[in-house]
């Protein structure tokens, strides 16, 4: 682990770069990292205008992870600042093809504001559903609710990926990614039967 002020480097993360550079995504490389900064710039910026103190930023292999003190924050604006970082994506991907016509930048920025959007617990969308669920109603039917709707979307994002897999020969990327959303949510299979 490196550290540098209040960003931490994980291993898993330098492991992440190098693997998708033997694997050939030196070229499309460098756009979805900057999307990457791009997307944690939102989620900081909002959370530095919403008056919130971040502790820590984690570089790891499943991505980036934003450690602040949201205790303070309404369920609004704490859910503001989790859409900011994909609402920044999506933002860019309409800019960069509209008026520069980069279209490797725009839609690696498209892919990843839409790809956290998903309402998987881990990701931004997962995040947004929790609080959105806890405001409305309370945190234990939004604990039920995120770990039920986390499953079947990654249950279906994995079955999507292994049929582009085999069908259209898409690589193994896609479907270890897939997957990578699927495997935190096998926990809830176990919580459902032991509730029986």
């Amino acid at each position: 682990m490196w550290k540098w002020g209040k960003l931490e480097l994980g291993w898993g993360f330098a492991a992440l770069i190098v693997l998708a550079l033997l694997g050939g995504a030196g070229p499309a490389l460098p756009p979805v990292l900057l999307a990457a900064a791009c997307h944690e710039l939102g989620h900081l910026s909002a959370l530095r205008l919403a008056g919130a103190r971040v502790e820590r930023l984690r570089l790891n292999a499943f991505g980036a992870e934003i450690r602040a003190d949201t205790r303070r924050l309404s369920y609004p604006r704490e859910i503001a600042c989790t859409l900011a970082g994909p609402a920044v994506n999506l933002a860019l991907a309409l800019l960069l093809a509209r008026l520069t016509g980069h279209f490797t930048a725009a839609g690696s920025n498209l892919v990843l504001g839409c790809f956290n959007l998903l309402p998987i617990p881990a990701l931004d969308g997962g995040r947004a559903l929790h609080l959105l669920v806890s405001w409305l109603w309370e945190p234990l039917t939004a604990d039920t609710v995120s770990r039920r709707t986390g499953l079947l979307c990654a249950l279906l994002l994995t079955a999507a990926a292994l049929f582009l897999t085999v069908r259209c020969h898409a690589g193994l990327f896609l479907l270890l990614g897939a997957s990578g959303t699927l495997i935190p949510q096998l926990p809830a299979i176990n919580l459902k039967r032991a509730a029986r």
